[in-house]
């Protein structure tokens, strides 16, 4: 167990290392195309109508988001509590380093709902996949809309659908025929005599601790309901990057924009991630922007302004899950200790 944390510590060493290296790189790229000072000025320029209407929408984004943890969690923990949850682990998701949200929302389940590791992955892992079918099938929407106008969309609208059935695919068998994923590694680890490795087993004991924890996501109905919700997470998703792009009086059409941002949410995939996606998400909002028709100036200076904005959101949401995690912990534990005196 030393040597497997020992080895992780040195990864993610190197890890950090090299999302820095990133970051700079691609900010340096970035920026020497524009002035800085036109970002402060169309920050400064957006109309605050816009920005209360598009953090409403995100509220309702974690809201969304909260209900769906509801329905995975087999509904038995309140959404307020998950909505809480959520919050934080959004902020810190996209503001830490080495997308340490993940970790985070486990240790909250843990910590705070006495849920186990294998409970918390499990449903990050189908979360995951719903918001990967969501996200697909409303770009390949936004690809057919404006394929009509630029070459070379059509093909990559049918390569997002095959994605999309594979996806499904893969949801089907994570609920219906867990066990069978097991079979072929365990066939592989007996032929090579790695079964008997300590760390193999450690590793296969959380697989299938996670495999029993997707018991209670059998249910068809509750798979569809989460589904659903995933589309509403993702519409109120795009639909906040809309209302920020056009408050900064960038006019781009919906369709487009969800082509753009559906690059900032993948770029979270790839093997080298910026850190906070400082840099990354820039770089691919711009590569993406300006093929489809957006000024190389425009596309990098949207693509700095929403970034901002977005974090300023994630920040006020993070903090406020924080508080409210805190005085519910000091309410229970204040709770538990005046039923000890009784």
């Amino acid at each position: 167990m030393r040597n497997l944390v020992d080895s992780y510590m040195k990864k993610r060493n190197q890890g950090l290392i090299m999302a820095a290296a990133v970051t700079a790189v691609l900010l340096y790229l970035t920026l020497s195309h524009v002035k800085p000072a036109d970002i402060v000025y169309t920050l400064k320029s957006t109309d605050p109508l816009y920005l209360v209407i598009s953090f409403f929408i995100y509220v309702c984004c974690n809201i969304f988001r909260a209900m769906r943890f509801y329905v995975l969690l087999d509904k038995r923990i309140k959404i307020h509590s998950l909505f809480n949850i959520v919050c934080v682990y959004n902020m810190v998701n996209n503001m830490a380093p080495m997308r340490a949200g993940e970790i985070s929302y486990v240790y909250m389940l843990k910590r705070l709902h006495n849920k186990n590791a294998a409970i918390g992955v499990s449903t990050l892992i189908v979360a995951r996949i719903l918001d990967f079918i969501a996200i697909c099938s409303l770009f390949t929407a936004s690809s057919w809309i404006a394929a009509e106008r630029i070459e070379g969309l059509r093909s990559a609208a049918i390569m997002v659908s095959l994605l999309i059935i594979a996806c499904f695919l893969l949801l089907i068998m994570l609920l219906r025929c867990r066990e069978c994923l097991l079979y072929p590694l365990d066939c592989y680890l007996d032929k090579n005599g790695l079964d008997k490795d300590p760390r193999i087993e450690y590793i296969i004991l959380k697989l299938r601790e996670m495999i029993r924890a997707m018991e209670s996501m059998r249910d068809t109905k509750m798979t569809v309901l989460a589904l659903i919700i995933s589309f509403f997470i993702w519409i109120a998703n795009f639909s906040v990057v809309f209302l920020v792009v056009k408050g900064m009086n960038f006019d781009i059409p919906l369709h487009i924009v969800i082509m753009g941002s559906t690059s900032t949410v993948l770029s979270t995939l790839l093997p080298v991630y910026g850190i906070a996606g400082l840099g990354t998400s820039q770089g691919l909002w711009t590569l993406v922007f300006v093929p489809l028709g957006i000024s190389l100036n425009d596309a990098i200076i949207s693509a700095f302004g929403y970034y901002i904005i977005q974090m300023i959101f994630y920040l006020t949401l993070g903090v406020y899950g924080l508080i409210s995690l805190k005085i519910v912990k000091s309410v229970q534990q204040n709770s538990f200790a005046f039923r000890r005196c009784q």
